[in-house]
Order: structure tokens, then sequence, then C-alpha cells
């Protein structure tokens, strides 16, 4: 796991497999975790292998959490785009969600986008590139229905706007906004050079408490790179900031820009 995505396990990692993978183990028809373990660590069982990392790590997340993000992505970065796009006449609006579990960050962010922009966020290229290496919640983001307390801290203006009920209080996410969201697979610890780059924002929050410190360094110096000058990086309030600090400017306790060359 560690080679392979860069996860390292906590202190008491018998306890913590034990209350993670019990209940897959015995819905799997593996006799044992440890005989899980052994054929997730085969060759040719990647896909096992992505099973257990995506039952050990935290897939849950909800509309719009950690709200002051949202709000500087309305005051702060999306008028900046605004006055960018009227002044170069370019529409293109890059923007990823890297750790997007079922797509909850990346639907609030089109979401914030439609809010801010109104009818002229038609005449935008944009949207949002949404992509994990949990290939079920992956599944269940293309999808875009979700239960009710997925929308508990979302304005209510928007609940009425881009939310569509569906029986069993569950709701799904209006076409427009999820034709808006591209969902891919991908390993944050491979070599992301294959990614165009020149993201006017990147959201890469929540995930890095999995990895240890060479691999927060790395990642961090990767998503710099593919940040466009004056780019924004959100991170998690609960990741350390102080790799990010190297090589992005420190705007708020969580928000990081890119530096624009002089």
């Amino acid at each position: 796991m560690h080679a392979r995505f860069g996860i390292v396990l906590p202190g008491d990692a018998e306890n913590f497999l034990r209350s993670r993978l019990l209940g897959y183990v015995n819905s799997s028809g593996h006799r044992s975790i440890n005989a899980l373990i052994r054929e997730a660590g085969t060759d040719g069982r990647d896909d096992l292998l992505i099973e257990v990392v995506e039952q050990l790590s935290t897939n849950h997340s909800y509309f719009y959490r950690e709200p002051a993000h949202f709000e500087f992505l309305a005051s702060t970065v999306l008028p900046e785009i605004k006055q960018r796009t009227t002044r170069s006449g370019r529409t293109d609006l890059r923007i990823w969600s890297a750790a997007a579990a079922a797509g909850e960050e990346a639907y609030s962010i089109v979401m914030a986008m439609r809010a801010y922009f109104g009818k002229q966020y038609e005449d935008l290229d944009a949207g949002v590139l949404a992509t994990d290496i949990a290939v079920r919640a992956l599944r269940r983001g293309a999808a875009g229905e979700f239960k009710s307390d997925a929308f508990r801290y979302m304005p209510a203006d928007w609940r009425s706007r881009f939310l569509e009920p569906l029986d069993g209080g569950r709701y799904r996410v209006v076409k427009s906004v999820r034709d808006d969201v591209m969902f891919r697979w991908l390993n944050l610890v491979d070599p992301l050079d294959f990614l165009r780059g020149g993201f006017h924002v990147i959201f890469c929050r929540n995930v890095m408490i999995y990895f240890d410190d060479d691999t927060r360094r790395k990642l961090i110096r990767n998503l710099a790179e593919l940040l466009a000058p004056g780019g924004y990086l959100f991170i998690g309030h609960t990741d350390n900031p102080d790799h990010t600090r190297e090589y992005l400017e420190q705007l708020q306790p969580a928000i990081f820009r890119k530096r624009i060359a002089s």
C-alpha cells in the first residue's frame, strides 16, 4: 500500500485493520484478514489492493465542506477569473478536485461557479476534473445520487436550484451540474506530468494525512508545478502546511497561491 499509493498505516495498525476490514472479509469470502492482505499483495491483484485501500480510507464527505473555502472561492478567486476573461477574452477555467471521493467537493465547486457567474457561465469553457483511487466512490459520484445528510451544510438556494428529489430521502444532482464534472481514476503518488497543467484552482483536501512526509513533499511540488501562475491550492485544515509554504504563498490557514513572476 505504501509503495503503490503512498499510504501509511497508523501506529495501532493491527486494531485499525481489524476494525476496517473485518466486515469486508466476511462478505468477500476470504478466510481471514491475513489471507485478504496476502492476496491483495500478489502481482496482478491491483483491483483487490485498491478495494483494501478503499476500505481503509475515509471516503465520506459532504457538500460545501469547509464553507470558508467556498466563500473565498466566490469572493476572491472567481472575481479574479472573471476579470481575466473580460480582459483577455480567454474563456477557459480549469479546476481539479484531486481527492474527490464521490464528488461532493467537485459538484460543490461547479455549483459555486454557476451561482457566481449566472448566465455568463454558459460562455465559459469550465468544468471540474474529479480524481480519486477509490473506484466505488467514483462510480457513486458519476451517478450523482446522495443521501439527504450530504447536503446539510449546503446553502438553501443551492438545494432548490441544483438538486432533484428521489425516493427514500435521496437526491440527485441536476444533469447540468453532473455534466460539468469529469470523474477519473488517478493515483496521486504516480507521476502527474501527463496532466496538461495550467490549473487555475486545485482542491487537494484531507488526503495528505494518509501519506508520509516525503510523499507529501513530492505531491505538493507536483501540484505547484501544475498550477497556472496566480493559481490557488486549497488543502485540508488537518493537512500539515509546512511543505506547501516551500512552493506557494500562504494566504489563509489552508489556502495558498502560486506567485506570478514579475
